[in-house]
C-alpha cells in the first residue's frame, strides 16, 4: 500500500499501475495453467471499458477525496472501479484455474460495462450539473 501511495501522482496513474501489475500476474497464472493467450487478451479487453470510464471521469473532474490507498474519504467512482477490478480479478483467476470458458466469461463481464461505465460517467457529470444549478439560482 505504501509503495502505491508513493508511486502514484494521480488516481489514474495508480489504477494504471494496479492493472499492469494484475496483467503481469494473470499472465504468469495463465502460463502456468496453459491458458490460450488470445482468450486471455480478450478477457483483459473486457476490463478496458470500466477503466476507460474511470480515467475519463478523473480527467474531466478530478475527485478531491483521498485515494482508496490512503486513509480518509474515498470517491464513489474510485470505490466502484476498484470493486469492479477486484471482482474481475477473482472471476478471472477462478476461470483460469478451473480452465473454464474464458471467452464466455469475457462476454459475461463485458456485459456489465455499460451499466458501471454509465454510473461512473454520471457521477463525473453530476457535480458539474449541481454547480451549474447553484450558479443559476445564486
Amino acid at each position: 500500500m505504501n509503495l502505491l501511495r508513493r508511486c502514484c501522482d494521480s488516481k489514474r496513474e495508480c489504477l494504471t499501475y494496479v492493472i499492469i501489475l494484475i496483467w503481469v500476474g494473470i499472465g504468469i497464472l495463465g502460463t502456468y495453467f496453459e491458458t490460450n493467450f488470445t482468450e486471455l487478451a480478450t478477457y483483459f479487453i473486457s476490463l478496458t471499458g470500466f477503466a476507460g470510464a474511470y480515467m475519463y471521469g478523473e480527467s474531466v473532474r478530478q475527485s478531491d477525496d483521498t485515494s482508496i490507498f490512503s486513509p480518509g474519504k474515498s470517491s464513489k467512482r474510485e470505490i466502484v472501479i476498484y470493486v469492479t477490478v477486484g471482482l474481475w480479478l477473482l472471476i478471472g483467476i477462478f476461470t483460469i484455474i478451473n480452465q473454464s470458458d474464458l471467452m464466455g466469461m469475457s462476454a459475461y463481464f463485458a456485459a456489465l460495462t455499460p451499466f458501471v461505465g454509465s454510473y461512473i460517467i454520471g457521477e463525473t457529470h453530476k457535480k458539474e450539473s449541481l454547480d451549474k444549478i447553484e450558479e443559476n439560482e445564486g
